[in-house]
C-alpha cells in the first residue's frame, strides 16, 4: 500500500508539470510552409532614426543569421549596386517599389524588409541605456506577406564590483556610463535581436534547404498535414 502512495506522489507532480507546459502558437508558420522558401533578398534597411550608420550595422549582421537558418542570401553589396543601377538610390524608394519587380530583378523567392524604429543611447550621468527596435517583414515573390515581427532590446551596463565606498562606486558608474555613451553597444544588441527574432519560439523561421534539419522538418510537416486532412475527411 505504501509503495502505491509513493508512486502516486511521484506521478502527480509529473502530470502537473506536463499539464502546465505552455505551447507556442505556430499558425504563423503556415504561409512559410506553403512557400517553402529557398532564397531571401535583403533590401536596404529603412532608417527612421538620425544615426546614418545604423542600417550598415543591421545589414552587417542579417545575412549570417539567415544563412545559419539554411537560406541562400543575396550578397548585400551586390544587391545595393544593382538597385542603384536600376535607379533605387534610397531605402524608402526600394520599400515602396513593387515586391514582384524586385524579386524578378534578382530571381529571389522572397524579400526581407527591415525598418529601424529605435537606435539610441540615453545618457543619465550614472547610467547609459542603449536601445534598438527593429521591424521585419518577409514578402513572397508574388507580393504576399508571409511573416512579420518586431523586436526591441535594451542594454545598460552595470558596475558589478562594489568597492564599499559609495563615492568611488558613483565615480565608477559615471565612467562606465560615459564609455557606453561614447561607444554604444549597438552591434551586439543588433546581433542578439536578429538571432532572437529568427530563432525564437514565437517568431522563428523554419529551416531553409541548406539546413541539416530541412528534410526531416518538412517530412514531419507533410505527415502532420496528411493526418489532419484524413481526420477532416472522416468527419
Amino acid at each position: 500500500m505504501m509503495k502505491r502512495w509513493i508512486r502516486a506522489l511521484v506521478v502527480l507532480p509529473v502530470l502537473f508539470m506536463v499539464g502546465c507546459a505552455t505551447t507556442h502558437d505556430t499558425t504563423y508558420l503556415e504561409p512559410l510552409h506553403t512557400a517553402d522558401l529557398h532564397s531571401i533578398l535583403i533590401v536596404p534597411v529603412n532608417n527612421n532614426t538620425i544615426d546614418v550608420q545604423a542600417p550598415t550595422s543591421v545589414l552587417a549582421t542579417l545575412p549570417f543569421v539567415l544563412a545559419e537558418k539554411g537560406y541562400y542570401v543575396f550578397p548585400v553589396h551586390t544587391v545595393k549596386t544593382l538597385l542603384d543601377a536600376e535607379g533605387y538610390y534610397e531605402a524608402a524608394e526600394v520599400h515602396a517599389a513593387p515586391s514582384e519587380a524586385l524579386a524578378a530583378l534578382f530571381g529571389a523567392d522572397s524579400i526581407l524588409y527591415v525598418t529601424i524604429h529605435e537606435w539610441e543611447a540615453r545618457y543619465a550621468i550614472l547610467a547609459t541605456t542603449t536601445e534598438v527596435d527593429f521591424e521585419y517583414k518577409l514578402v513572397s515573390a508574388a507580393g504576399e506577406t508571409l511573416w512579420e515581427a518586431r523586436k526591441g532590446l535594451m542594454y545598460s551596463p552595470q558596475n558589478q564590483n562594489s568597492s564599499g565606498n559609495i563615492f568611488a562606486d558613483m565615480i565608477a558608474m559615471a565612467i562606465t556610463a560615459a564609455i557606453e555613451r561614447a561607444a554604444p553597444n549597438y552591434l551586439p544588441l543588433t546581433r542578439q535581436a536578429n538571432h532572437e527574432v529568427f530563432n525564437g519560439g514565437i517568431t522563428g523561421l523554419p529551416p531553409g534547404p541548406n539546413h541539416p534539419e530541412y528534410q526531416n522538418y518538412y517530412r514531419q510537416i507533410r505527415a502532420t498535414q496528411g493526418a489532419t486532412a484524413k481526420e477532416k475527411s472522416e468527419e
